[in-house]
This record gives C-alpha cells, structure tokens and sequence, in this order.
C-alpha cells in the first residue's frame, strides 16, 4: 500500500492520505501495526510447521529478536513487512510523497538496523534468512525451499571433517587405488554414477576398519570446503584424464560441466589436484578398465607431450632414445584415449599437445592421431592457438576437439573461437615482495650468460629469457625449476629472479584462489606441463554450445 503513500485506518475502514491524519489517529494506527504475529508471520509459521520444522517465536534471548529460530541448526528467520523495511528502497522511496522526512529517516534506520541484527546474527554462528512480506504472500514455497536448504547445509558435514574422520591423506598414497574410488563416491553420491564407485569405496574403508562408521551410511551431505567445489546442478559431465593439476577440469566446471571421473599417474599433481577439487585422481591410465568410467558427453585429455615436443625430441635424439609413438612409455597413450572413446562414446572430445605434434615425423604422427579419431567416427577440428591472447606468455598449443558422426552427422557448428587482441603484460603478473630466494645466484648467472655467449657464437638460439615488463614471457616448460632461464625477471641492482609459484600459476591464466599445497619444485613442474585455462575455457564454451544444444543431451542425474 505503501505505493499510494497512504495508510488504512481500521476504525474508518478504508485507506487514507498520511497528511490528513491528525495525531492522534496517526498514533492510533501505528499502535495497531503487529510488531508479532502478523499476517506474513503466520503464514510462514503455518507452513514451516506443516513441513516439520519446529521453531521457537519472537526469542528475546536472541539478538534482534528473529521471527523464527531454529535452534538445533542455528538459523534465525525474519520476516520483513515491504513497506516499513524498505523493499527496492532505491527506487520506492521516490514514492513517498507526504511526510518524507519522517518516513525516509524511519525507514532508513530499519534498514540500518536490520543490517547490524544480521551482520551479528553470523558473526555468532547464525544463518540468517530475511524474507519480504511479498515473497511470502506470493512465492510462499521458494520460502520453504531457502529455509530447506539452509537446514541441509547445517546438516551437511565438510570434506575436510571427513578427511580428518577417515584419515584421508593424499601425501600417503601407496600406489592403491582407493582414496580415488572414495573420493569419487562422495562426489557422486547423490546420483547414479556414484553406484560405479561404491562397492570398492566400501572395501577402502572396511580395509581401514572404518566401513562401519555412522558417517560411512553417507546421511549427510557434503559440503565442499575446497576452492572449486562440484557444481550442485551441472549442464553436462565429462572426464578429466591426464589431469595434471585440474586446467582442464576448471575451465569445464566454470562451464557448468560435472566431472565424473579423473585420471593422473604423478603423486604430486594428484596432491594438488585433491587440495582445489577434493578428488583423488585414479592412477595408470594404461591399468584403468573402461568400465569402471561413467558416462559422460564430454572427454578431455592433454596427454603427455615430450615425446612430440621440440625441446623432447631434441633431447630424446641426443641421448639416443625414441620419440613420437615409438617412445613406449608416453608416445602409446594416445591409444588408451582411442580406447576409452571407442567403448564410452562420448558426444565430443578435447584433445591438447604441443605446436610440434602437427610437424612431428614429416606429418606422420598427426596422420596417424587424426586417422584414430575419424576411424572411430568421430568429426575432427584442429587448430593451433597462442595463449597470449589471455596471459602474458607465448604458448602455442594444438588442440583437436572431435564430435559422434553418429549424433551430429558430421554437421555440428563448430568452430573455435574469435581471439582478443593480446592486452596482458608481465608486469601484471607479478608479485610485490618477493623472497630472495628466487634470485639467481652469481654463479649460475655467470653460468647462464656464459652459456648463452658460446651458442650465440655458434649462430644457435639458445640462452635465458630477460623479460619485457611491458612485454609477454617465452613459454613456461617443466623443466622451469632447474634455472628458470627461459623467463628470468629483471632485478635493478641484483641478478635477475625466477618467477614464483604464484606468479606462474597467474602465467597460466589460474585464479588467486587455487592452491600450491606442494613444494617450489613441484609447482614449478607442474605449472610447467599445464594449459592456459582461459583459453581452454574459451574453446569449451563453443564446444559446450553444440552439445548442450543437442537435444538428447545426456541427463545429468
């Protein structure tokens, strides 16, 4: 009512103009208003009863005096009157056209007040749920569903309880398999994937004699205290196999992607891995059996690239070892990716490797890859795309993404992305205050300029990297924590630095908050063998496009 600025007397029965009232009537009007029980109040009441909620009313003991509060879950309910709260007070108040004074300092004061009970409220531990008298008159069952959820949260019980609970350790790993089974299970507990895991997610904890836990039974849900948690209501599911550190995974989630299986063979990557997505990643992928891999519409692998990349087959050659596919170790993973799309068929794929992987064996090696993939029926797209379009740092990367002739007909509209101009420089990327550590020592500066002279002379190009602050950095490699020469930081007055952990993490495009859990050298690899993930992310969004738009879709349960 407040929109006509005018107020309802209940002796006269009808509304009139606040300027008309005389004082005593307007002091008589506002005793009338319901300070508790009022109509929005007893609605909700009613309801959150009915639901099997039971509260306690108006509880002065409680700061503000919430409407409702649920003690055993600590949530405190408000139900806020439109008028005397001030809803779209921005714009509302405009319409107050008599006594402006009075009601705008009122008003304004709830406000303000309402922002003190509530920011107390959660410094004490509260959830605190603020509901407008037109939500609940209208939407009353968005209402329960908030109030359901908050009680859901309460009750839910964080993954890192649990890693302490069950002694999960991911620094521990004995070369089993079962952190990753668990893990998996609690991820997808709550749908039919989770099915595939369970039976030997049981056996890892009867093994620890913890299977028969009251927390075992999986009651509660889980929240997910790590920095990029499963999304609740995904749009699609993929796999993440030669995972590394989670590039791949990160970009897809930030899609709305749910990743239903993970495969990563280096302890150190797993660690770093569990750290941000709370997954141990299963192991040997060439041990792996496919049918322990749920469905899924999308694959993503960025398998190993030395034995196509320059720099490792120049060092392969050198020391008189294979390269390419007949390096047995690394070049014959390619296959089990072939393998894994023969019997899973997904919807797409993504595939990533080095620039040289188009080049490698006059040709041959692609013509082989690309023959694989279309063998299996699959439409095949590749290009090679520099990551300095988002970071600071020349990377040129092939990425291969395929599409089910079977679904698409070969007809998808796909195509990778439209570039903005390079805009980022290294000066952004780095940190203020930076440990000595990180600066080369004198002797290895001598050494690196030394090594440089001599191949200059030579007419090679080897040497280290000064960097332009104004400029973009060479490649990060994995072999970036022996010297660091290929991108060396300029210093005024001292030898030139290494970049830091964080500072390569920013290089390769990951946000503040993902976590370095594991030492300098192992950060330095790790970064190193990873992907710029906004370019990922921006091939993604157009390949996500084409299957979220197909029709038959796969369900994510």
């Amino acid at each position: 009512f407040f929109l006509k600025t005018q107020i309802f007397l209940k002796s006269k029965g009808y509304f009139c103009d606040m300027d008309v009232l005389t004082k005593e009537q307007r002091r008589k009007n506002m005793q009338a208003i319901k300070s508790k029980n009022t109509e929005i109040e007893l609605i909700l009441g009613k309801a959150l009863w009915a639901r099997g909620h039971r509260y306690r009313k108006n509880n002065d003991k409680i700061f503000g005096k919430p409407d409702f509060t649920i003690r055993k879950f600590k949530i405190a309910i408000f139900c806020d009157g439109d008028f005397f709260h001030g809803k779209d007070w921005v714009t509302s108040k405009e319409r107050i056209k008599s006594n402006v004074d009075f009601w705008h300092k009122k008003i304004e004061s709830n406000i303000e007040r309402d922002k003190v009970v509530s920011a107390t409220l959660r410094k004490e531990g509260w959830t605190v749920i603020r509901f407008w008298g037109s939500d609940i008159k209208k939407n009353l069952n968005d209402c329960l569903m908030k109030v359901d959820r908050a009680i859901m949260e309460a009750k839910s019980v964080k993954y890192s309880s649990l890693k302490r609970h069950f002694n999960l350790d991911p620094r521990k790993l004995d070369g089993g398999e079962g952190l990753a089974y668990l893990t998996h299970y609690l991820q997808n507990k709550e749908n039919t994937t989770g099915a595939i895991f369970e039976e030997e997610a049981e056996q890892y904890l009867l093994e620890l004699g913890l299977a028969e836990d009251s927390e075992f039974q999986y009651e509660l849900p889980i929240k997910y205290d790590v920095p990029f948690p499963p999304p609740l209501q995904p749009k699609f599911k993929f796999i993440d196999l030669f995972a590394g550190i989670g590039g791949f995974r990160l970009a897809f989630q930030n899609l709305g992607g749910k990743c239903v299986f993970t495969s990563e063979w280096n302890k150190f990557s797993k660690k770093t891995y569990e750290a941000n997505f709370g997954e141990v990643p299963f192991g040997d992928i060439t041990k792996i059996d496919e049918d322990i891999i749920p469905d899924h519409d999308v694959l993503l692998a960025g398998f190993p690239c030395q034995p196509f990349s320059i720099a490792g087959v120049s060092k392969k050659k050198s020391l008189g070892k294979e390269h390419g596919f007949k390096d047995e170790t690394q070049g014959t993973l390619f296959f089990d990716i072939v393998r894994i799309l023969d019997k899973k068929r997904p919807k797409a794929f993504l595939l990533e490797n080095v620039k040289n992987l188009v080049s490698h064996d006059k040709g041959k090696t692609f013509k082989v890859i690309k023959g694989a993939l279309e063998e299996l029926g699959y439409s095949i797209h590749y290009k090679v795309l520099d990551g300095k379009h988002f970071v600071p740092q020349h990377r040129e990367r092939i990425f291969i993404a395929g599409f089910d002739k079977a679904i698409y007909n070969g007809e998808e509209e796909f195509g990778f992305p439209e570039l903005p101009d390079p805009s980022c420089i290294v000066e952004e990327i780095l940190e203020q205050r930076v440990d000595p550590k990180y600066t080369l020592s004198d002797k290895l500066w001598n050494y690196l300029q030394n090594y440089a002279k001599k191949h200059k002379e030579k007419g090679n190009g080897f040497g280290f990297g000064l960097v332009d602050f104004e400029g973009i950095t060479r490649t990060i490699s994995a072999r970036y924590y022996k010297d660091g020469s290929e991108i060396l930081i300029p210093q005024e007055g001292k030898n030139p630095r290494k970049l830091t952990p964080r500072e390569c993490a920013r290089l390769q495009g990951y946000p503040e908050s993902f976590v370095i859990p594991v030492s300098d050298t192992q950060a330095y690899r790790q970064f190193g063998n990873s992907v710029v993930m906004p370019l990922v992310r921006a091939i993604g969004n157009k390949l996500t496009e084409v299957i979220l738009n197909e029709r038959n879709s796969t369900k994510c349960n």
